[in-house]
């Protein structure tokens, strides 16, 4: 089967090396649940893993970025605010967060005037959306970057991880 025809919960525990017989157990799941899981989709709508069990398959396969994943995919707020992030190859993943950093630096004299005050005039929406743009940029570029290192290190390590998004 085509990675890009398996849902996102079996391609990351296939990566990871793991059977369903084996990984179910794992996730304190059945088998036939597994499966379930595996096999949903949000134009089907049925047998979406719980958040608890996604995080735990994100633990046992090794794949931090696999919530992100479930969120962006699967449901409908998660495709409306999140970005592409791109898993790519290491050093492209690296060139490309430093462009967009360097895109960023430029701007921040600017944007340092607009929001001295603490407040964005009408006549600094401009200079702030174009900053906004670009920072948004930068940090898909940093989850793309972080992403990428994480699935070069070996599996032990990546199962050791401990990967939480902080607000």
């Amino acid at each position: 089967m085509k990675e890009s025809c398996k849902s996102i919960y079996r391609i990351c525990r296939d990566r990871a090396g793991l059977t369903q017989e084996v990984a179910a157990p794992k996730l304190g799941v059945s088998v036939r649940a597994l499966g379930n899981y595996e096999a949903y989709s949000l134009e089907v709508g049925k047998n979406m893993p719980p958040e608890d069990i996604v995080l735990c398959m994100a633990k046992v396969y090794g794949t931090p970025w696999l919530p992100l994943l479930h969120l962006k995919e699967n449901t409908l707020i998660g495709k409306a605010i999140f970005p592409d992030v791109e898993l790519t190859n290491l050093p492209l993943a690296f060139l490309k967060f430093q462009a967009e950093i360097g895109d960023i630096q430029p701007l921040e004299s600017e944007m340092r005037k607009v929001i001295l005050d603490n407040h964005i005039d009408e006549h600094e929406l401009e200079t702030s959306e174009i900053f906004i743009k670009e920072l948004m940029e930068g940090i898909m570029s940093g989850w793309s970057l972080i992403f990428s290192a994480i699935e070069k290190r070996p599996l032990l390590e990546q199962r050791s991880q401990v990967f939480t998004l902080h607000r």
